[in-house]
């Protein structure tokens, strides 16, 4: 039996560590994965509908760089998606481009950036665009038709292209670093405060309780009224020090906000520090080992940064990471915070993220208020217990 006992702790050990190392190889080989994004998702207007348009859209399809996610009627279209933060690049092909090509003109295609994405992006199918796009003009130089352009690979370049793309970057006319990775960077020091001020808390309190009731085992043992009081003003103390500390930071990083927006940003953030301490606080109030909830949150930490999308984009990630992104509250509060702090759009428009966040918070929160009920049961039969104890010791010093 005691061979039995050790072959399977063997076994357990050996799958566990196996675990944490598939985990944290995993984060490290998925910002290697592939060197360049796929699946960009774009989306093209065209305004000429002709066979340079035409061309031009079969050469885009061909490559799996880019997912067309629409082709919108017009220019306002286009903006709005990118205002909803949907698409990476939005592509207009302008109206008489197959004309002007005939007559010898120069065709502008514009390709419309997302300036608040993460910068490696939109640039990379910028890069992509300009690469097809020299392709065409390869072989207009060789006089291949406008129809078959595309259909054999280039050899040469023209001296002048007559097709070139002019670039319009939304927001942040440089694809400026801050405006996109910081919050994501930011993020990551968010998960971990929101996470040990409410495991700091309730140790504390946990502490001073032992002193009173020694047989006290878990925080969820502590008296209800305390435990819910701890979880309020750590949210409190957690969600305001975060803002503080966030429009701060943009302020010293020269990062532009609007004033009448601080509120939605500060919603936000509330929001997803209340998601993260609610699965802190199941944790604390079910787990005694500092060591223990440590590299638990450790493991919540790290993994939702990696897979956040922000730090390696989805785009260079394979299927499994992504999935695993969605088990963490980050990928949702980026997601919500992107369109209300880099795209000015109103709570409503993030709504759809933010309710995931709220569905964190409700399952973790009706989680810690089962333990709690069951922590109050244990409290009671332990103060019992330690009377029915005392009361017999008591007998017997009178007996004897």
């Amino acid at each position: 039996m005691k061979i039995l006992k050790l072959i399977m702790m063997i076994l357990m050990r050996i799958v566990i560590i196996s675990l944490v190392l598939v985990l944290f190889f995993s984060m490290m080989a998925g910002m290697y994965y592939k060197t360049a994004p796929r699946n960009i998702h774009i989306a093209i207007v065209d305004e000429d509908h002709s066979a340079l348009s035409r061309s031009i859209l079969h050469n885009i399809r061909a490559t799996d760089y880019y997912e067309i996610v629409a082709q919108p009627a017009d220019y306002l279209s286009l903006q709005k998606m990118i205002d909803r933060n949907e698409i990476d690049m939005g592509i207009i092909i302008p109206h008489d481009a197959y004309r002007d090509l005939q007559n010898n003109m120069e065709v502008r295609i514009m390709a419309a950036l997302n300036g608040t994405a993460n910068p490696s992006i939109p640039g990379s199918a910028l890069s992509k665009l300009n690469q097809i796009i020299s392709t065409l003009n390869g072989q207009l130089a060789m006089h291949i038709r406008v129809e078959d352009l595309g259909g054999i690979p280039n050899i040469q370049h023209a001296k002048g292209p007559m097709i070139s793309v002019s670039e319009r970057v939304y927001y942040s006319p440089i694809l400026s670093m801050e405006a996109s990775v910081l919050p994501a960077f930011m993020g990551l020091a968010m998960q971990t405060i929101s996470m040990l001020t409410i495991l700091f808390g309730l140790m504390g309190s946990l502490k001073t309780w032992k002193q009173k009731f020694p047989f006290i085992n878990n925080a969820r043992q502590i008296p209800a009224k305390d435990l819910i009081k701890a979880a309020i003003v750590s949210c409190i103390v957690a969600g305001t020090a975060i803002s503080v500390a966030f429009f701060t930071t943009m302020h010293f990083f020269g990062v532009p906000f609007e004033r009448q927006e601080m509120w939605n940003v500060i919603t936000v953030i509330f929001i997803f520090t209340l998601s993260m301490e609610s699965i802190s606080y199941f944790l604390v109030l079910n787990i005694n080992n500092s060591g223990i909830l440590a590299a638990i949150i450790t493991l919540i930490v790290l993994p939702a940064f990696m897979y956040s999308g922000y730090m390696v984009p989805f785009e260079q990630m394979a299927d499994l990471p992504v999935r695993i992104g969605g088990w963490f509250p980050l990928r949702y509060y980026l997601k919500a915070l992107y369109l209300v702090f880099n795209h000015h759009q109103p709570l409503d428009v993030a709504q759809s993220f933010l309710n995931k966040l709220w569905q964190f918070s409700g399952l973790f929160l009706s989680l810690s208020a089962i333990s709690i009920f069951i922590g109050q049961i244990e409290r009671k039969y332990s103060i019992k217990k330690h009377r029915i104890e005392n009361n017999k010791l008591n007998v017997k010093e009178i007996q004897s």
